[in-house]
């Protein structure tokens, strides 16, 4: 390895250990309350090194939210990949993926609770963070709608039944990173479970 790419690689982990001492420090204290003198002492580096990499915190939260926000859309497009036909089946996989994925990022749930805003606009829903939105479920909307018009789905509005499972999955999430004492199954499992509960709650009751 030569001298400039072993540079190159330290740099990129001294970026990325920045990113999440930002992210810890901003769910734990308030994104309002920090500075990025706090950031620098809990690395145990100066501001000077932070500010090589980010102008200011409002920097640092934009890149937090893209690369989670990027990370979390790629994996949806993945098990849209692979869900063939079955849209409420691949929808409740995105589900799952959602839960798991907060619950194994406590911080990033905190902070993102704190800070993060909906709004909908042309049939879009869209989450705010600072100054960016993204288009994280639009995913979730295209297989509500696919499963309503197969007819799977028992409510016929596309946004009444994502704020029904938003709403259900953000209580479980919350709860199980709050409360980590209340004895649970493993993740996996528990929320593979959970899933299954609650869309009973949507599904159309078929005639036997």
């Amino acid at each position: 390895m030569s001298i400039q790419d072993r540079k190159s690689r330290e740099n990129a982990q001294l970026r990325q250990k920045i990113l999440t001492a930002a992210l810890r420090v901003f769910a734990e204290q308030g994104y309002g309350k920090v500075s990025m003198r706090k950031i620098a002492a809990l690395i145990d580096y100066s501001p000077t090194t932070i500010y090589r990499f980010f102008r200011n915190k409002e920097e640092l939260l934009g890149t937090i939210a893209a690369e989670t926000y990027g990370d979390l859309s790629a994996r949806f497009e993945t098990i849209k990949a692979k869900g063939g036909q079955n849209p409420l089946g691949t929808l409740k996989s995105l589900v799952r993926e959602y839960i798991i994925f907060c619950v194994e990022r406590p911080d990033m749930f905190r902070l993102y609770s704190d800070l993060g805003s909906f709004e909908m606009e042309d049939g879009i829903m869209y989450e705010r963070l600072g100054g960016t939105r993204y288009r994280v479920y639009q995913s979730w909307f295209h297989c509500i709608r696919q499963s309503i018009d197969s007819d799977n789905v028992e409510v016929k509005d596309d946004v009444r039944v994502f704020l029904y499972l938003w709403d259900a999955v953000q209580g479980y999430i919350d709860h199980r990173i709050h409360h980590p004492r209340v004895p649970r199954k493993p993740l996996a499992e528990d929320s593979a479970e959970y899933v299954s509960l609650v869309f009973r709650g949507i599904e159309t009751k078929k005639n036997p």
